[in-house]
């Protein structure tokens, strides 16, 4: 008689838990950090005043734009490769370490030469590009710490650095604009939180033993990986070009408050896009592992994530272009009240950048990121042309005007690839509803428009939930879905009574 020992079953990976609970943990994160650094942005601008608030956000458009090269999007590739199989972890860790260190002193010298080559740009500023670029070497081995963790799926962890990475930031930051210091001290602040956040990240990855592999360099790989991060790092450079070059054109051709005006106004859009960043990075690990075992398992969750997103972002966009004055004459003193007008046609790049963010991670995913390369590269150009058309002639509203016209074409291109490759599904009669719904939402701001801002969005809102609801733009699945996630999540005491 023979023994036979059972086989413990595996529990099936449920996709929708992972990233919900994911995704839970990074909107959290964001509420925390995005409201937190919201508050403290407000505290700059009032402290530095606009000249020196258009300083510091020249010296962030300038070394963000060469940071790519610190990188090369080999770490998004170690990300992406983790997710699919973690054994791949033992294999490229060090040699991704060791190639960002190489990458950390090109990018120094490029972005702190080319400011001195290429610009006319004073001396504070110069320094302040050489402070940001002390950042670079914490990164070397902080990147590669973070996607284990990301690529492994632990977006709470990930998600709780960046908040503990803001709040030493805030802290130190807020400590030098209380002691009178200028706009360089902000970036000095930013080098004295990294090297806490990377011991904690650190023994996050060794108490859960993702972690890090045995030492084990092999620089007959490095010419590999880069060039399969090269398309991740050709999204990261088109994508930090689109978001920054607007800043360095206006600041070869309008006055540092100016510029100053332009950022307090794409600012807050930023701050609003952290809800579909947190989304992004949830969804990226969970479905490249789902997209290896079962290609097909996309599809349903890119045309239901889109229509979400829409849900989200197209109210905020109509809401936010009505209320804008209203907006800035709460958060801001008098003299950064000519910026709502920027704020009222840059929000519209909130739908558009919330829908080409995560189709270029849908893209990494399912092993596409050639194409989502391409279409930010296009976008780049695109950005630079339209800057450098409109800008002299018609300065700050040129510039954004300039962006939502590149980020609607970015949304246009990603529609179109996934059209072809994933065929119909999106339904574009939904998407129009959840629009008409916007716009009569929009037409009762209008008639509310001399109440108090608060007023205004407590009846707004509701009117534009109960039209969608009773619209169809949401099918009935969905709506059982969203029902049933909110019920999970009421107090006890308020589901019984």
């Amino acid at each position: 008689m023979s023994e036979t020992t059972p086989q413990l079953e595996t529990p099936a990976r449920s996709a929708g838990q992972i990233i919900a609970r994911n995704t839970l943990w990074g909107i959290a994160a964001q509420f925390a950090l995005k409201g937190a650094n919201f508050i403290f942005s407000v505290l700059v601008v009032r402290t530095l005043g606009g000249e020196e608030f258009g300083q510091y956000w020249i010296v962030m458009a300038w070394a963000g734009l060469f940071s790519v090269i610190g990188d090369l999007g080999i770490t998004q590739y170690l990300t992406r490769e983790i997710a699919r199989s973690p054994q791949r972890n033992d294999d490229l860790f060090w040699d991704t370490v060791f190639l960002r260190f190489v990458l950390a002193v090109l990018a120094t010298v490029v972005t702190v030469g080319g400011a001195l080559l290429l610009t006319n740009y004073s001396s504070d500023i110069i320094l302040g590009i050489l402070l940001f670029c002390g950042t670079y070497f914490f990164q070397v081995f902080l990147a590669p710490l973070t996607s284990v963790l990301v690529g492994r799926e632990r977006i709470d962890i990930s998600s709780a650095l960046t908040v503990v990475t803001q709040v030493l930031w805030m802290v130190f930051a807020g400590l030098f604009l209380f002691l009178g210091f200028n706009f360089l001290w902000l970036f000095i602040a930013g080098i004295l939180s990294m090297p806490v956040v990377t011991a904690l990240a650190y023994w996050f990855v060794r108490r859960n033993n993702l972690g890090p592999p045995r030492l084990r360099v092999n620089p007959a790989l490095w010419m590999s990986v880069v060039r399969a991060g090269l398309p991740f790092g050709f999204t990261q450079l088109a994508l930090s070009f689109a978001f920054r070059v607007d800043t360095i054109v206006l600041s070869q051709f309008v006055s540092d408050f100016e510029v100053g005006l332009y950022n307090v106004a794409y600012n807050l859009v930023l701050t609003l896009l952290g809800l579909s960043a947190s989304f992004g990075a949830a969804v990226m690990p969970t479905l490249a592992h789902e997209h290896a075992r079962d290609p097909a398992s996309i599809l349903p969750w890119y045309y239901s994530s889109v229509r979400l997103l829409m849900f989200i972002g197209l109210p905020v966009a109509v809401g936010g272009m009505l209320t804008a004055p209203h907006i800035l004459g709460i958060l801001y003193q008098p003299e950064i009240a000519p910026a709502a007008i920027l704020l009222a046609i840059l929000v519209w790049d909130l739908p558009f950048v919330m829908y080409h963010s995560f189709a270029g991670q849908i893209a990494n995913s399912t092993v596409r990121e050639g194409a989502a390369a391409r279409i930010y590269i296009s976008l780049g150009f695109i950005n630079l042309a339209l800057n450098l058309i409109m800008v002299p002639r018609i300065g700050v509203v040129g510039a954004a005007f300039a962006t939502v016209l590149t980020d609607a074409t970015g949304a246009a291109l990603f529609y179109f690839l996934y059209r072809r490759e994933f065929g119909a599904g999106l339904g574009l009669k939904r998407l129009i509803r959840f629009a008409i719904a916007a716009a009569l939402m929009g037409a009762v701001i209008l008639m509310l428009s001399q109440l108090n801002f608060f007023l205004i969005v407590a009846v707004s809102a509701p009117v534009y939930l109960g039209l969608v609801w009773i619209s169809g733009a949401f099918s009935q699945e969905e709506k059982t879905r969203l029902v049933g996630f909110v019920q999970q999540r009421l107090p006890a005491r308020l589901k019984t009574a």
